[in-house]
């Protein structure tokens, strides 16, 4: 029951249309995907099954990785292929393709891309607004406003520039809107844009060779849960008690996952996360405050 699955999302599909799939082929009710793809997106999308749905919290800040290919000629109100397109005047592509550089363009991204900023979501995006998706609202055409929020931009790379298309690949911290991204560079081009195609490659240290394709998913091809926590934090036994991380032993074991404090000096970071894991799955989430193990999180 207690598995994670590492998707690579087909396009057209929604996360939760692969939830229904999923729940359909191994027969497991319980399961929720983490970091939500557009339809438009494809990539990778992590899947959580059982008990292993309460470990998602712990996966939320990890840095992700896209490639997109960002058209500058035209633009749609969502800023992808989800609505209608609108064409650049062809006097303003020639003027474009005669002048936008792709030195001109790193210019930009190195200047105003590689650091903490903030960002607001497009309004064609699942963010709430009083309960209500913003695109639902966008469609309706409401009226009304996103809070920006602070995203940092690790590294984005030009992969290949032929104008009008420009392909990038970008890392950046949890809950960036690409989308958004290519809008501010489109403010700083003076050009328009959207997104012709946008994959998410990366999760942390997970990437595409791990996923698998939905059509071949089955119970026998779940991610091993140490490829997805770093294993560091992995306190662990095996099946005759024996001690791979000497830091603990038998008796401090059960009592964790007996929801007990452990009081004794450990060998560990304060307040950071740590797992006990049986030898087959991880039973608990604890932490060290400098005096004791603490249980914060029963998984099984």
């Amino acid at each position: 029951m207690e598995n994670f699955y590492l998707i690579d999302k087909p396009l057209k599909i929604t996360s939760f249309d692969i939830i229904r799939d999923l729940r359909r082929k191994i027969k497991i009710k319980k399961m929720w995907h983490t970091w939500t793809l557009d339809p438009l997106a494809t990539g990778l999308v992590l899947v959580a099954t059982g008990n292993y749905t309460k470990l998602i919290p712990y996966l939320e800040k990890d840095r992700k990785t896209y490639i997109t290919t960002i058209r500058l000629n035209w633009t749609t109100p969502s800023f992808d292929l989800a609505e209608e397109i609108e064409f650049l005047s062809e006097e303003k592509q020639e003027y474009f393709k005669e002048n936008l550089s792709e030195e001109k363009i790193e210019e930009v991204l190195k200047n105003n891309f590689t650091w903490i900023i903030g960002q607001t979501p497009p309004k064609f995006s699942a963010v709430k607004i009083d309960w209500k998706r913003a695109y639902d609202l966008a469609r309706k055409w409401k009226d009304f406003e996103i809070k920006s929020k602070k995203i940092e931009i690790f590294n984005i790379n030009i992969l290949n520039y032929n104008y009008p298309d420009l392909k990038v690949e970008i890392e950046v911290s949890a809950g960036t809107y690409i989308r958004s991204i290519a809008r501010d560079l489109w403010e700083e081009l003076k050009t328009w844009w959207y997104l012709v195609d946008l994959r998410r490659t990366k999760i942390a240290k997970l990437n595409l060779e791990q996923s698998i394709k939905l059509e071949e998913i089955n119970l026998n091809t779940n991610l091993d849960v140490k490829e997805i926590f770093d294993k560091r934090y992995f306190l662990e036994v095996d099946k005759n008690w024996n001690y791979n991380n000497w830091e603990i032993n038998k008796q401090d074991f059960i009592r964790l996952n007996n929801w007990l404090e452990r009081l004794r000096k450990f060998n560990l970071e304060i307040n950071k996360n740590y797992f006990l894991y049986d030898w087959e799955k991880i039973t608990n989430v604890v932490m060290f405050d400098w005096e004791k193990l603490i249980p914060i999180k029963k998984i099984i």
